[in-house]
């Protein structure tokens, strides 16, 4: 094993980095290394960005946090120097530590180097080390990205970075505007990548050869390969649809892989145990079991660190089947007059969306002939009535402040 203490994992949205960095980790505790990873998105990552102040401008916040998010780093290498641990960061050098609070509020890229090379001298002790992934076709890995993820996620991804200083002061927008800001993005990193004077090592991944540059990556970690075995034909009594009030998920197999539908589509499962399963890339575990009781099957949360509680249960359940033409009856644009509002049901593929705005839509799945659930993580169903025939379904809004409301379909 290469002598480090802590390992850099970073690369643009979808380019393999948390993939690749959970893999290592498995890599590694095969091996007999200890090891703990650090997922970008999960709520205990010690690195997790400074936030934004309601009234801070951006170049005020900018500031702030050069001063301020060093501190982060020099406490966690601090804590972490004299144990056995070896630490996998992942998305922590460039894309959230440059990218979010510096580069897409349009600061300076000079001065955004300039802080990266000294925030990597706080850390010079821990001998760290970078894989980086990267793709000459930003536009060419985007879409692919896109097409993986789904609609869903590519809206809101795309709306949310278009209304990025970076794209407003530049007058770019829509996904040619996202691409844009990546590609830039990109060249910069590439950029910044050749004058760092610490182990490192890039990889362009867009032929998408993984096994390949798994051995490339782990060579370069002076790390034994294990073998892997990743889907058994056993992994066929778990397919179908599991769900709760609040939310559904598909288990089924794509491309001799067992996989899962939730916040994104086709998201890989690695096998733990022969029941218990670890999602590719995130520190999210579930598990298959038989309901004593009722003898229905069950899927259970028994680890998440972000996006679904642990100890959350689903039951197998059966969607009920609408033909195309019956689908298309519930499409069209919805209107509550009480509240001034609309939103839209449309079809996609074949499959059924509930539109609020261009970056906040859900799948929706028939369980009966005149109910439809939502792939939101709160309790959410449309019990739907047809007056005068048309469409018209009451929202029951929870929380703080409860409310109901009664949307029409309009003509």
């Amino acid at each position: 094993m290469l002598n480090t203490k802590i390992i850099l994992v970073d690369g643009i949205t979808g380019s393999g980095k948390s993939t690749a960095s959970h893999y290592i980790t498995r890599q590694m505790k095969k091996n007999g290394i200890k090891v703990k990873w650090f997922h970008e998105g999960e709520k205990d990552n010690p690195l997790l960005s400074i936030e934004r102040n309601e009234n801070e401008s951006v170049v005020d916040f900018s500031k702030r946090v050069m001063i301020e998010y060093p501190r982060q780093w020099i406490d966690f290498a601090d804590k972490i120097k004299d144990d056995d641990f070896i630490y996998i960061i992942d998305g922590y050098l460039f894309l959230n530590v440059l990218f979010f609070p510096h580069f897409i509020y349009d600061i300076d890229w000079q001065t955004i180097k300039e802080y990266s090379h000294k925030l990597l001298e706080t850390i010079s002790y821990l001998n760290p080390v970078l894989i980086h992934f990267y793709q000459n076709d930003v536009d060419k890995a985007l879409m692919e990205n896109w097409d993986r993820r789904g609609h869903e996620w590519t809206n809101y991804f795309i709306s949310g970075f278009e209304n990025t200083l970076y794209c407003k002061n530049r007058n770019i927008k829509g996904k040619s505007g996202v691409i844009k800001l990546w590609q830039d993005y990109t060249d910069y990193t590439l950029e910044l990548f050749n004058e760092l004077n610490f182990r490192k090592i890039q990889i362009e991944n867009s032929a998408h050869d993984w096994d390949n540059y798994k051995n490339t990556y782990l060579n370069f970690l002076q790390i034994r390969r294990f073998k892997e075995v990743l889907y058994l034909d056993s992994y066929k009594q778990y397919f179908g649809f599991y769900k709760d009030k609040g939310s559904f998920f598909r288990i089924h197999e794509k491309n001799n892989r067992l996989c899962i539908n939730a916040f994104q589509p086709n998201l890989k499962l690695v096998p733990i145990t022969d029941n218990e399963f670890e999602m590719e890339g995130f520190h999210i575990s579930i598990k298959f079991y038989k309901d004593e009781t009722s003898g229905h099957r069950m899927m259970k949360f028994i680890k998440s660190s972000f996006y679904y509680a642990e100890g959350n249960k689903y039951k197998e359940f059966t969607p009920y089947e609408l033909n195309t033409t019956e689908l298309e009856e519930y499409c069209g644009e919805y209107l509550c007059k009480a509240n001034k509002l609309t939103r839209k049901i449309y079809m996609q593929n074949g499959k059924l969306y509930y539109w609020r705005d261009k970056s906040n839509e859900s799948q929706i799945l028939p369980l009966t002939k005149t109910q439809l659930m939502m792939s939101v993580r709160i309790e959410n169903q449309l019990n739907f009535n047809k007056i005068n025939d048309k469409w018209q379904f009451p929202f029951d809004v929870k929380g703080d402040n409860p409310s109901s409301s009664l949307y029409v379909l309009k003509n």
